[in-house]
């Protein structure tokens, strides 16, 4: 981590810390991304974003995914028969692996990607079907500026697919789940990413994230209709899929 970088401590200060801190680190780690994905997950990350895609895509659809990172979900997306898939993420380093990933399969043409802000996007209003994030959403400080952005962009009748880890309720399998997150994660990531408090900010962020219940109520209030609400690997992670509801 850069000297004049935010502690992950630091980075729960201000909007302004959080922002820049995630953006430094997902760009610091972006060549071993996948690889901790797959560790941290036994590989299960990319059975998810199937889900997500499943539940998601209509074939011919306009896909936006916010915080594509390397493209995994996007693919995904294409798989299942999506005509155009737009990757958006500020933390450019991730994007050209990105696109090394569209060309070995096959998706060049349909996938596309920029730097930009999930509170910004450089696209007009009503204009695709879908948007979409994957473990993306606990990162950005105003969550609500974000619904607005998908909401704006968003075809009426168009969908929102969510897919994050949640903050942990009470059960038996919680100390052992807290002590995975807080300890394990950190020093296996420590290792393989180089990055001294990359997956250090993981189990913080999750604290200091939302319930799922939580979360359902914030896209509520945002005026999306939840369609889908699932729980995966021991309630840890949640898929949440909504719709902007048609003109009357």
């Amino acid at each position: 981590m850069k000297k004049d970088q935010p502690s992950v401590k630091e980075a729960f200060t201000s909007s302004t810390n959080r922002a820049d801190y995630v953006q430094s680190m997902f760009g610091s780690i972006a060549n071993r991304y996948d690889f901790m994905n797959s560790i941290m997950t036994g590989g299960r990350h990319h059975f998810w974003r199937r889900l997500v895609a499943e539940e998601l895509v209509t074939p011919g659809d306009i896909v936006v995914d916010v915080g594509c990172g390397t493209g995994d979900l996007s693919f995904a997306c294409l798989k299942q028969s999506a005509s155009q898939a737009i990757g958006i993420d500020f933390a450019r380093p991730m994007l050209p692996i990105a696109l090394e990933k569209a060309k070995k399969l096959s998706t060049k043409d349909k996938f596309t990607v920029t730097v930009g802000d999930a509170t910004s996007l450089p696209i007009a209003d009503d204009s695709v079907d879908a948007w979409c994030s994957a473990f993306v959403i606990r990162n950005i400080p105003d969550m609500d500026a974000a619904f607005y952005e998908a909401w704006r962009i968003l075809k009426p009748g168009g969908k929102i697919a969510i897919l994050e880890i949640t903050k942990m309720q009470p059960s038996l399998l919680r100390p052992f789940i807290r002590l995975h997150f807080n300890h394990v994660v950190p020093f296996i990531g420590k290792i393989i990413s180089r990055h001294n408090s990359a997956y250090e900010y993981l189990p913080v962020s999750v604290d200091q994230f939302e319930t799922r219940e939580e979360l359902c109520a914030r896209l509520d209030k945002a005026g999306f209709n939840i369609n889908v609400v699932r729980s995966l690997m021991f309630r840890t992670i949640t898929l949440l899929v909504a719709t902007k509801p048609k003109l009357p």
